[in-house]
């Protein structure tokens, strides 16, 4: 113990992140970045989900060309055909971090967002009663079940980074204590401005700048409409643009993604003016973006990372629908006629936007992230002395 104390190994705050997704890890590189290179911390990535499934294609890859510690690969099965099979995923999920928190202590465990597969890491951490930093707490997203995932993963965390202040107010209104709520801004509407361009493959720097649309489009998963519907009106709206090209990117893996998958994959077979790309690296993701015209589709990156770089976002549908938003959101309704008008009105529109309003930026936001997990680990001994209380709000 004495050597210890010398070497300063004993003062070392062991922090792990978690990620199941090349969205969750693409927003936190930087951040874990800064954190990796701090000598009083020692960090390790837990990795799970769709990251080590060869569907999505075996993303942990970037991670280890990243250079950071992967300290736990917890392989799961996916299968997004019905929500019986997510929650065996997600029974999967929790057993496999149960066995690793058991014999891995972490001062600190990060969590971000809202996925379902963190919903089970936070239950098995909060039973080992490991304390938990939680990224993107309290938004809205009415026609996802992200929506009360993440209400209870606020639930089992002490401590809270929101990307709005409006977010802040309402996970204090969820019971958290005010001094454990930071608004801190979005990581992912700044990271996308840090590109790095040896990452962006030629095939993608080839493609002609500005004539191109970029779509990513997941599943609704609170709604009595059928996914194939959605995407049939998405594609049948898109069909009519033959002058443009189209560049679909890989959905994620809820509920109902494989026929997203499926159906997107047959009609790129079919349509010369189109391409499909299953997976990219965070800077070529970004800088596809750029160079694009918009984002079509109903992802958070059209909310929170494309008003950053520039370009247009034709939300379709209500899976957005609660998050704040910029004046380059174009919220439209999952129609082919209203897709196409939304396209045509993009068409005809400047190709920059002069003056962008961005909610979720904050300058040198990873910056903030960092410094602020810096202090929490300096208190957290006192922080987590005590059993958490609930804040009430007096009326």
């Amino acid at each position: 113990m004495y050597e210890e104390e010398i070497t300063g190994e004993s003062l070392m705050k062991k922090i792990a992140f978690v990620t199941g997704s090349r969205a969750d890890y693409g927003i936190v590189r930087r951040y874990l970045d800064l954190l990796n290179k701090d000598d009083d911390i020692d960090l390790k990535i837990l990795v799970t989900g769709a990251l080590l499934s060869e569907t999505y294609g075996n993303q942990v890859k970037l991670i280890y060309e990243d250079g950071f510690d992967i300290a736990a690969e917890i392989k799961v099965d996916l299968d997004s055909s019905s929500n019986k099979m997510i929650l065996h995923t997600m029974a999967q999920t929790m057993e496999g971090f149960a066995d690793h928190f058991v014999t891995n202590r972490y001062d600190l465990l990060i969590i971000l967002g809202d996925r379902y597969e963190m919903l089970s890491v936070a239950t098995a951490a909060a039973m080992q009663q490991l304390p938990i930093l939680h990224i993107h707490g309290g938004e809205a997203t009415y026609g996802n079940y992200d929506e009360f995932i993440r209400h209870a993963i606020t639930k089992m965390s002490l401590y809270h980074f929101t990307a709005t202040e409006e977010y802040r107010k309402r996970v204090i209104q969820l019971g958290e204590q005010p001094d454990k709520v930071f608004y801190l801004g979005a990581l992912g509407a700044e990271n996308c401005l840090y590109m790095d361009e040896k990452n962006v493959p030629d095939f993608v720097k080839c493609l002609p700048e500005r004539k191109y649309f970029v779509i990513l489009f997941h599943p609704e998963t609170l709604t009595n409409r059928s996914t194939l519907e959605q995407i049939k009106e998405l594609l049948c709206a898109i069909s009519k643009f033959k002058d443009y090209q189209f560049v679909f990117l890989g959905t994620n893996a809820d509920t109902h993604s494989d026929i997203i998958r499926n159906t997107i994959k047959l009609f790129v077979e079919e349509n010369d003016n189109t391409l499909y790309f299953e997976n990219l690296h965070p800077d070529a993701y970004h800088y596809l973006l750029k160079k694009g015209i918009c984002l079509i589709g109903n992802s958070s990156s059209g909310i929170i990372e494309a008003p950053s770089l520039g370009i247009y976002t034709i939300n379709i549908g209500d899976r957005q629908n609660g998050r704040v938003r910029g004046n380059s959101v174009i919220d439209i309704k999952c129609e082919s006629t209203d897709i196409g008008e939304a396209i045509e009105n993009v068409l005809s529109y400047n190709t920059n936007i002069e003056k962008i309003v961005n909610p979720y930026y904050q300058k040198d936001t990873a910056c903030h992230y960092y410094t602020k997990t810096k202090e929490l680990l300096s208190g957290l001994e006192s922080d987590i002395s005590e059993p958490k209380r609930f804040y009430d709000i007096l009326i």
